[in-house]
């Protein structure tokens, strides 16, 4: 496995740790994170219902970063952030991924600007199905980072390519 810049991943984990502890009101533990493609397996056991994606853009690269949830826990995360109980997908509780998906990058650009990153804004996309595949643009590889909850596993994916 390619050795990952634990600066630049770390605000991601933080990010995603953070968000989900206060706004879904969940704790979640990362997992050994991977590379796309190096581990079928794994990747086939993980679940994905619902993703947000956001373009990552900097003065040096591009890149993406997606937000991946089961359908059973993204609704259960839903619940818990609005304090209400939902039993299936619609576009009110589908707009929850993007909103979740803004509130990690918003920290991750805080954190790596503050290290010269120079992170652009972002709008996200959320894209739904039932267990879809994601896919990246380019040659670069993707890291994998699942995350443990008590309702269940989800994970996010970055992939960057230099551009200078």
């Amino acid at each position: 496995m390619e050795k990952i810049d634990k600066n630049f991943i770390k605000p991601f984990i933080e990010g995603t740790l953070n968000t989900l502890k206060v706004q879904c009101k969940i704790d979640s533990t990362p997992e050994k994170p991977f590379i796309k493609g190096s581990d079928p397996a794994k990747e086939n056991s993980m679940v994905v219902d619902i993703a947000g994606v956001i373009g990552v853009t900097s003065t040096s690269f591009i890149g993406n970063f997606t937000l991946c949830f089961p359908e059973a826990l993204f609704l259960t995360l839903m619940g818990n952030m609005v304090g209400e109980t939902f039993t299936e997908m619609n576009e009110d509780v589908e707009s929850g991924a993007g909103e979740l998906l803004n509130i990690i990058y918003g920290t991750v650009k805080t954190v790596l600007n503050s290290q010269g990153y120079s992170l652009q804004r972002a709008i996200p996309t959320v894209v739904r199905g039932k267990n879809i595949h994601t896919r990246h643009l380019g040659a670069a590889q993707v890291f994998v980072l699942p995350f443990q909850t008590p309702a269940g596993i989800f994970h996010i994916e970055i992939s960057t390519e230099n551009t200078a």
